[in-house]
């Protein structure tokens, strides 16, 4: 069955609603009708399975036939501090982090960061961006991808998170489990470089704000390689995988 994500409010006693861009999805891309059922998802752990009930220009409307309470979504909430890459690279790095089950993104302007073009922009396009991983990897939360945040001033409030790593392709030492042994934070910020990687003096900035360095191993991985390699080490470690 089809999968749609619902805010909360939408979905009232027995009855959900759906609005916006789905509507015209439901009604003129898949032409369904009444009796036809979908699974929604309002952002906790349940997936509601729904008979369509109505179908016009404005809403959907839908009978909640059955909830069904799973865990989909690991216990570890990472967000993953990503600077801006160049180009659409961004785009799969949202795709393959949503899929692995990052909580949320935050696009970061670093030393090397050259932005182009309307962030803000990009922003809208990320989050659908992560709504379609969301859905087709049957997640029930979608990521949130935040505004945009200087690394100087994400730094700033590292308390905000139980642990934070940031790999870097000079240290050499510490890989992501030890960073992580004996640990099971809850809240993890996992911090990502540009293509040009972080300069020493940002890298040296984390490490005294209390950010870990790793490696990710003896090769240079690619921007839109390493996001998913971190992550799947840490949910690997945490045994969320």
């Amino acid at each position: 069955m089809r999968r749609f994500f619902i805010a909360p409010k939408r979905a009232e006693n027995d009855t959900i609603v759906i609005t916006g861009s789905d509507v015209r999805h439901i009604r003129d891309v898949l032409r369904m009708k009444a009796g036809d059922k979908i699974i929604a998802v309002d952002g906790s752990s349940s997936e509601l399975t729904v008979v369509l009930t109505q179908i016009n220009e404005e809403e959907v409307i839908g009978k909640i036939e059955k909830r069904d309470t799973l865990v989909k979504e690991p216990g570890v909430r990472i967000t993953l501090a990503q600077s801006v890459p160049k180009a659409d690279k961004m785009e799969l790095i949202i795709k393959m982090c949503t899929e692995l089950g990052v909580w949320e993104i935050i696009p970061v302007t670093s030393e090397r960061v050259v932005v182009q073009g309307d962030l803000s922009r990009k922003i809208e396009r990320w989050q659908r961006i992560s709504e379609e991983a969301a859905k087709q990897s049957g997640r029930t939360i979608v990521p949130a991808i935040r505004p945009a945040e200087g690394l100087s001033t994400l730094l700033a409030r590292l308390e905000e998170w139980d642990k934070a790593i940031m790999p870097w392709e000079v240290h050499k030492e510490k890989t992501i489990g030890k960073a992580l042994q004996g640990l099971s934070p809850k809240k993890i910020i996992l911090f990502i470089g540009p293509e040009g990687g972080y300069s020493y003096d940002e890298a040296e900035a984390a490490k005294i704000k209390g950010a870990a360095p790793v490696t990710l191993g003896n090769r240079i991985l690619r921007v839109e390689t390493a996001a998913p390699v971190a992550v799947t080490l840490i949910m690997n470690h945490l045994g969320e995988m």
